[in-house]
């Protein structure tokens, strides 16, 4: 009987309960490990003798797949992203790599929506002046703008930019969007217009990343990006951290030459007490949680199950992200 551990102490219980159900009533043994980091290379001795891991964003490096040879077959993501593992390694001890792709499409949308309200609408800066007794709402400085009618720019046109499109879709936006990879048919259908990320920072009113830590994007988002971008323009990263250098956007914010910025991913997690963005001027800053609702975890737990069931019983697994780990089998 093939074993399966369920790890990632931060999602919740039930939902790895579930998992643990399903698994068992698909004929696979399965166990849930609580581990006291997210480095997968602190506990190899735990991990050793299972045939497949459910991940919710733990670190994977080489040497984890190297020391788990020969047992470990599938390592299937609760979640999305997976720059933390290395597929690479994975494929050369024969491991299969899966994610649950467009499990979360809702949930980090309606995140970088509400981020988008909140800043142009200048909600935290509000709140925290009404606790504070002050009513001046009428003064110029505190006034917003409405989001109604503006433009904005989606780098990365995959499931989320998709949902977000949608969302913009009843504020009468006009929505452009760049993507190596273009979705014409899903362009038409949500009144997307493509338009090339040089084009993306001069004309978008609001642009909001959503693409995948890689050598090319890390750090695309630097001083002379920002530089090119309206004064009034405000810029949303609910993909990785890596994407943004975070003391040229800071130092954006801080001198007025983009008017605001909202943040749900840092480089390093949580982010360091140094790091200028925690005291940057109108920023919006959240802890990774675009993904966490109640609905995505179900639906990427549930889908991350699937997978493993479907991988031992032979069926074919949609996601697989390193399709060369057969030839190492």
């Amino acid at each position: 009987m093939n074993k399966v551990a369920i790890i990632g102490r931060q999602q919740p219980m039930v939902i790895r309960s579930r998992i643990k159900e399903y698994l068992e009533a698909n004929g696979l043994a399965a166990d849930i490990l609580n581990m006291e980091t997210r480095n997968a290379a602190d506990w190899i001795d735990e991990l050793k003798g299972y045939n497949a891991i459910i991940s919710a964003g733990e670190k994977f490096p080489a040497q984890v797949f190297d020391a788990l040879r020969g047992d470990l077959k599938l390592l299937s993501r609760y979640g999305v992203g997976t720059d933390e593992i290395d597929k690479e390694a994975a494929a050369q001890n024969g491991v299969a790599v899966c994610n649950a792709a467009g499990s979360l499409s809702t949930a980090v949308a309606e995140c970088a929506m509400g981020i988008i309200l909140s800043l142009i609408r200048n909600i935290p800066t509000a709140d925290d002046e009404v606790r504070a007794g002050d009513w001046s709402r009428f003064f110029e400085s505190k006034t917003g703008t409405q989001l109604e009618g503006k433009t904005v720019g989606i780098i990365g046109f995959g499931d989320i930019s998709k949902a977000l499109a949608k969302m913009l879709g009843g504020f009468d936006c006009r929505v452009i969007a760049y993507d190596i990879h273009w979705d014409r048919e899903a362009a038409e259908r949500l009144h997307v217009e493509y338009a090339d990320i040089d084009t993306i920072r001069r004309e978008a009113d609001v642009i909001s990343l959503h693409i995948p830590s890689t050598p090319r994007t890390d750090g695309m988002i630097n001083k002379e990006f920002l530089a090119g971008m309206k004064k009034s323009a405000i810029l949303v990263n609910t993909a990785r951290g890596r994407l943004v250098v975070a003391e040229d956007l800071a130092d954006a914010l801080n001198s007025g030459t983009i008017a605001g910025a909202g943040m749900d991913v840092f480089s390093p997690e949580p982010p360091l007490p140094d790091n200028p963005l925690l005291t940057a001027k109108n920023t919006v800053l959240l802890p990774h949680s675009g993904a966490c609702t109640i609905e995505s975890h179900e639906k990427a737990g549930m889908m991350a199950a699937r997978n493993v069931a479907d991988f031992f019983a032979g069926r074919v697994v949609k996601t697989i992200l390193n399709p060369a780990y057969i030839e190492n089998i």
